[in-house]
């Protein structure tokens, strides 16, 4: 993989950057063909999708409690 980024590297620079498939190829990069592989387990199932959003806002620094977070939206 490193040989193939130094070969794009040393490319003259009138050929123009690597396209994203000289890219893909010199990293050696696969996808998954499946899309659940993409699905992470970063959140408890037993916890609700509130604790999640306020969870989310502490995160952001945009807890009810900091007097600087820009107000809800109504919803």
């Amino acid at each position: 993989m490193r040989d193939a980024m130094d070969e794009l590297a040393k490319r003259p620079s009138r050929q123009g950057h690597p396209s994203v498939d000289e890219l893909i190829a010199a990293q050696g990069l696969t996808f998954p063909r499946d899309p659940k592989d993409l699905l992470g387990s970063f959140w408890p199932e037993e916890e609700s999708i509130d604790d999640f959003l306020t969870a989310m806002r502490e995160w952001r620094g945009h807890a009810k409690s900091d007097p600087a977070a820009p107000p809800s939206a109504p919803g």
